[in-house]
């Protein structure tokens, strides 16, 4: 019985393609338990690629499929939700960075990982999870890391959350989930019912208590990462 840990939640998930297989396989666990089954079938894949605008290949629609699966059920009772971000970790704090397609999420974590060189660790540079547990809300990857496969298998307490804009200069100021509501309503999963909606209301509300979230307008200089992470620093403020 294939069983992940993903988001310190074990997990079955029976690969049915070769690389979705290959993809979990730093994931896997000999847990005999399991909290709940993600996984999906053929009928489901091809259901899925039929309704697909764009070419699909059967791994990458069982990929989809999987990880939909995984945050519709850390959402609706594991106190998570998926968050479409490059994430990595600094002296073991993670930070987030979220923005729309094309707007420089990847430049601006190489940007970090250039500044701060081995005290950087890529967690996930698209699709990590987030979960509140233990002492706090913590930064998980997935076997899902985008295009440039970045990542590995770890969690981080989150440090910060940043929203990615650009700029003619580097700007970092304390923002509220109010005033960022559209983006970060984009970089999740949407509910596709009222109460699991009120959920993941709650659980933003609860989390930027917790969590920084800063509004980052950058350039693609590496002065991006110094403006970034010094704004992580200052003490927490009351934006409203």
């Amino acid at each position: 019985m294939p069983v992940y840990k993903i988001a310190e939640l074990p997990i079955r998930i029976i690969p049915v393609t070769p690389q979705t297989e290959q993809r979990l396989r730093p994931y896997w666990t000999d847990s005999e338990t399991f909290e709940f089954d993600a996984s999906t079938n053929p009928a489901e894949i091809e259901a899925f690629i039929a309704k697909s605008e764009k070419k699909c290949l059967p791994y990458l629609a069982e990929d989809a499929l999987v990880l939909t699966k995984i945050s519709k059920a850390i959402l609706n009772g594991y106190n998570g939700c998926f968050f479409h971000s490059s994430s990595l970790a600094l002296d073991g704090e993670g930070y987030l960075f979220t923005a729309l397609s094309g707007t420089g999420k990847s430049t601006h974590t190489k940007n970090w990982c250039t500044l701060f060189d081995n005290r950087i660790t890529m967690i996930n540079d698209d699709k990590p999870l987030i979960r509140k547990m233990h002492d706090g809300y913590y930064v998980c990857s997935t076997p899902w890391m985008g295009k440039s496969d970045i990542g590995c298998n770890m969690s981080a307490p989150i440090k910060a959350i940043y929203v990615l804009k650009r700029g003619e200069k580097n700007i970092a100021v304390p923002t509220t989930p109010a005033k960022q509501i559209r983006q970060l309503m984009e970089a999740t999963l949407l509910p596709e019912n009222k109460e699991n909606m009120v959920k993941l209301l709650s659980l933003f509300n609860d989390l930027f208590l917790h969590v920084k979230l800063i509004e980052l307008y950058c350039t693609p200089d590496i002065d991006s990462a110094r403006v970034a992470y010094e704004a992580a620093q200052k003490p927490q403020t009351n934006t409203d």
